[in-house]
């Protein structure tokens, strides 16, 4: 009978645990997510990263361009675009027009963003092509409204809701926050702010979680071991909000995402720091999107 009651009671603690979680808020969180990769400035448009050469480099559909747009919008000899340091401008192929901005030009300058400006943006129908940084080197980043991987998604994958996974924090603010330069996938390295460092216990292991700034959230890169088998290999993504006024925060690691890497090879993204490669198994959160997973390293390789 003792037996009996001590399950029951169990049984009942656990069903009240999981009905204590947001279940309808991480459905929500999770179309949201679909909604914002799949938008037309998601990164399922994303199809194309070609790093500039000092001097110029000729693009176009061409196979024998330095750029190679192979996009049947693009002309076969669209123009060129000329590197000088940070300073960049594009010039149309005799016969050619540009649409600059929303504009026809035949040349002018491609800046990037800055100061709430948009990056100036060359537009050929369904494709279009903007100046983008990654890491120290400059590149032109290429969207495409009807790529594949946008017409083909096959849905996001997910591990069930569990709120073992909803870990309490204690957030340790440094005295001053300090810029950390993070390797990316490429071998870039990336600015990010530290403003402190947060201390979780997951299934028995202690941890002091490295936090990146994000606006008014806190950012975690973080690597389980679910990378081998299940989750992807190079890390996920965690936000939380700030902490309060006690230093508590709030990990739902139920909410932890793939970084854009996973998905599309013309994409870079950070690696985590030491600190936050944790030696525990977190199944939630997101899962592998595709069936192997691929390093885009390796890709824009070739």
């Amino acid at each position: 009978m003792k037996t009996f009651l001590l399950l029951a009671l169990t049984l009942a603690a656990a069903t009240a645990s999981a009905q204590t979680y947001d279940e309808a808020g991480l459905k929500a969180f999770r179309a949201e997510r679909e909604k914002v990769l799949l938008a037309d400035n998601g990164w399922f448009t994303v199809a194309g990263l070609h790093f500039l050469n000092p001097g110029e480099n000729q693009f176009g559909s061409d196979p024998l361009n330095d750029i190679v747009l192979d996009f049947p919008d693009v002309p076969k000899q669209a123009g060129v675009i000329t590197m000088h340091g940070n300073d960049v401008t594009i010039k149309a192929a005799d016969g050619q027009t540009l649409t600059y901005n929303g504009k026809p030009v035949k040349e002018g300058p491609l800046r990037l963003s800055a100061q709430g400006r948009p990056a100036d943006q060359i537009t050929y129908k369904s494709t279009l092509f903007f100046l983008h940084f990654s890491g120290p080197r400059l590149a032109i980043r290429v969207r495409d409204q009807n790529a594949p991987l946008r017409k083909n998604f096959s849905g996001l994958k997910w591990y069930p809701a569990n709120p073992k996974y909803v870990v309490k924090g204690k957030f340790t603010p440094l005295a001053a926050p300090k810029v950390v330069q993070a390797p990316t996938i490429l071998g870039d390295l990336e600015p990010f702010t530290v403003p402190g460092n947060v201390a979780v216990t997951i299934d028995g292991k202690t941890a002091n979680m490295e936090a990146w700034k994000s606006g008014d959230r806190l950012w975690f890169v973080f690597r389980d071991l679910t990378s081998a088998d299940s989750t992807y290999p190079s890390a996920r993504f965690l936000y939380t909000d700030a902490a309060d006024k006690d230093g508590n925060v709030t990990l739902d690691f139920n909410r932890a995402q793939n970084p854009p890497c996973a998905y599309n090879p013309w994409t870079t993204c950070p690696l985590p720091p030491s600190a936050n490669k944790l030696p525990v198994r977190i199944e939630a959160g997101e899962k592998r999107y595709h069936a192997e997973a691929t390093s885009n390293a390796a890709v824009l390789r070739k």
